[in-house]
């Protein structure tokens, strides 16, 4: 199972085509679903609550030739409140801009070119302005790195688990298979009856923990 922390190759191209709101706020259903639960710059999840992740403006709407755009869906992102705390109403003077001091988003840059994910939990950067988002959002602050080191961990066990549970369930098949007896046919497809109630149960297990962003799993 691919980590959910890693940060994209590719630009986003928005999906959603939500009606003109005059409350920003309300977008706020339409970006989770455009951004699938997942902060734009920390790549945390939401993991189904919503309250800890918000509207982010990218052109804040406190710079007054950015107020036009405070409704603006091209201009909001779906960040968790950290994130959003920590960027504020930063935007890059043109100079800063020229040196590579931005916060990057994902629909008008390549992710991965600036900032990487590790196993670990640590993010690294590889351009100036991944150096510099790093810094302002605090990505490998202790918890942001705990947090994204725990549910990694959680879920590679999952996906270990998993996989026995699909290999337990073929050997049930080859069993049912094989058994010439009615007796040894109903002991068979017991086991194989409760080999996949145990992967329908690991893997409801992961939309808990992923939200959005669990991955379709077959």
């Amino acid at each position: 199972m691919d980590s959910p922390f890693h940060y994209p190759k590719a630009k986003h191209r928005r999906t959603r085509t939500p009606p003109v709101y005059s409350d920003y706020r309300n977008y706020k259903p339409e970006l989770r679903l455009e951004f699938s639960g997942q902060c734009v710059y920390c790549r945390a999840v939401d993991a189904n609550r919503q309250e800890s992740f918000g509207v982010d403006h990218y052109r804040p709407k406190s710079i007054p030739k950015f107020r036009s755009l405070t409704t603006n869906y091209l201009n909001l992102f779906y960040a968790c409140n950290r994130c959003n705390s920590y960027k504020r109403a930063f935007w890059p003077s043109p100079s800063e801009m020229k040196a590579g001091v931005f916060v990057p988003n994902p629909c008008d840059h390549v992710m991965w070119e600036h900032l990487r994910s590790r196993s670990d939990g640590a993010v690294t950067t590889a351009s100036k302005a991944g150096e510099f988002t790093s810094d302002l959002l605090l990505l490998n602050e202790t918890e942001a790195v705990a947090y994204r080191r725990s549910l990694t961990t959680v879920l590679g066990t999952l996906a270990a688990q998993i996989a026995v549970a699909r290999k337990t369930i073929q050997e049930a098949k080859r069993c049912v298979a094989r058994e010439k007896t009615p007796e040894g046919k109903s002991r068979a497809d017991a086991q194989h009856i409760r080999a996949e109630a145990n992967l329908h149960q690991l893997q409801a297990a992961i939309p808990g923990l992923l939200g959005l962003a669990a991955p379709a799993l077959r």
